[in-house]
């Protein structure tokens, strides 16, 4: 190329170097073909939903709780009695004999004086207790029980057994159920939400802010019943015959079923 050539090209290219340089300094360069364009538009939905996700940041977890107590329809008593054995010492050479095995009407008396006092014996039951072999189980259906009844129940089994001092009450176990555990279920859970309600309104003016839209539920029930059953039912075969399945008899405790409903809630904090 010659040297005027060379000058010329230098001419024409300085000025289009300028304009792009000064057009990228002060931002409206213009790009053309298949580059892409700086002007702003509106977000995106993903960028949308980050900003909604942003703004629920606070929010506001309580804990309510309802609990309802229901007259029970029937009480279920489990005795354990066990043989009295006192091993035979006086002859040293004498090979040692075992305790003969206790049979159900052995505990006869027992049946009868419940009888007496009332209970029908298609609700009554003698069986031989699997956890120990001179041990007998007294099972009581009682319909439409009150405490005073159950105790009288215990205490005429009991003053039966001992009277020929051939058998000792070891334990007793008594158990409520209720014929409509739906109906005590949905009190439950409407006194739970009333307290998660006012929880949350508590808390929430106490933290300067109002309660916002429900984010999360979630709930549980407990019988005090039966602590690991959803519903008692008056048929079921564990609690029927394990003495360990229903809590230790205590005088004290009103012939009633419990249950205890807890919500767990989540809501969006607003200023």
């Amino acid at each position: 190329m010659s040297s005027n050539n060379a000058i010329s090209a230098l001419l024409v290219w300085l000025p289009l170097t300028t304009g792009l340089w000064g057009n990228l300094a002060n931002g409206s360069y213009a790009a053309t073909g298949s580059e892409v364009p700086t002007a702003a538009s509106s977000p995106s939905p993903s960028v949308q939903h980050v900003a909604q996700a942003i703004s629920r940041d606070r929010t506001l977890g309580v804990t309510g709780l309802g609990q309802v107590s229901a007259p029970a329809d029937q009480a279920i008593i489990l005795m354990l009695f066990y043989a009295n054995y006192t091993p035979d010492y006086s002859d040293p050479e004498a090979a040692f004999l075992p305790p003969t095995v206790p049979k159900p009407s052995e505990l006869q008396d027992v049946v009868d004086a419940l009888t007496a006092a009332g209970v029908p014996a298609s609700n009554l039951k003698v069986t031989p207790d699997f956890t120990s072999s001179n041990g007998l189980r007294v099972r009581v259906m009682l319909n439409q029980p009150s405490q005073s009844q159950v105790e009288q129940i215990v205490t005429t089994a009991t003053t039966a057994a001992v009277k020929e001092n051939r058998f000792t009450l070891s334990t007793v176990s008594v158990g409520y159920t209720t014929n409509d555990c739906q109906a005590i279920e949905n009190s439950a859970r409407q006194a739970a939400i009333a307290d998660v309600q006012n929880r949350a309104a508590a808390l929430a003016t106490a933290a300067g802010a109002e309660v916002g839209e429900l984010i999360s539920l979630s709930d549980s029930t407990v019988w005090g019943t039966y602590g690991s059953t959803s519903c008692p039912a008056n048929n079921d075969p564990v609690l029927l015959s394990n003495p360990y399945g229903l809590p230790p008899y205590d005088p004290s405790v009103p012939a009633v079923v419990n249950v205890q409903y807890q919500i767990i809630a989540t809501y969006e904090l607003r200023n």
